[in-house]
């Protein structure tokens, strides 16, 4: 901070002035400052590691009665939450999925590559009782795939994504240290890529994700 000059004398006939001035810088500095403060105590991080069912990709009767199934996978999940008011709470979380993908026909299955799933979302979380919450989030999904099979055309791009979510705080003392949450986590969006249009498969398919997972997190509680 840079430092005031000293006043003219004669601008303050008494010490109301200069009283009234300090009062002013002080409140200016206040306002500056408490949001600045605030947000700190406000925001935790958190992470979550589980895993996740997926519904079918691709499934088709015409020809050969074939189905395109990721396999069970590990979830990774990035969160930043911040407390807007009591019980309420907003959070950006980054969610990725790495799976391999089996394509099941009648003669049997076989492996038909491998993906990551990448998800952003945005959320708004509520506390309906102790140590019990709900969330429900909106954001984008895209696939990260080598160019082969069902990817040989590119990904797709983005694909609108719902969620939710519900989450158990654990009641146990080493729990509520580390802010041990259980969620389960639910999520849609639709799929298709250019490989598959070119194909002939015309509208895209809607896609379901179920996970459990283990959260932990520091900062704000």
């Amino acid at each position: 901070m840079k430092t005031v000059g000293r006043p003219d004398p004669k601008g303050l006939p008494d010490g109301r002035g200069r009283s009234g001035g300090t009062a002013t810088l002080l409140a200016c500095i206040a306002l500056t400052v408490c949001p600045s403060a605030r947000l700190p105590a406000q925001v935790s991080f958190h992470v979550a590691l589980g895993a996740r069912y997926s519904s079918k990709l691709v499934h088709d009767s015409i020809v050969t009665p074939f189905d395109l199934r990721p396999a069970l996978a590990p979830a990774l999940l990035l969160s930043v939450r911040d407390e807007l008011r009591p019980g309420w709470s907003a959070d950006a979380t980054l969610d990725v999925s790495p799976s391999g993908l089996r394509r099941h026909e009648g003669s049997g299955s076989f492996d038909a590559g491998s993906f990551t799933a990448l998800a952003f979302t945005v959320g708004l979380r509520r506390q309906f009782a102790a140590g019990v919450s709900a969330r429900l989030g909106v954001g984008g999904m895209r696939y990260a795939a080598s160019q082969t099979g069902v990817f040989r055309e590119g990904s797709g791009g983005i694909f609108p994504l719902g969620t939710v979510a519900t989450t158990y705080t654990l009641p146990f003392p080493f729990a509520r240290k580390y802010q041990l949450e259980v969620e389960a986590r639910y999520d849609i969006h639709q799929f298709i890529t250019p490989a598959l249009r070119t194909e002939g498969f015309t509208a895209s398919r809607p896609v379901h994700r179920a996970g459990i997972l283990v959260r932990m997190g520091w900062g704000k509680s």
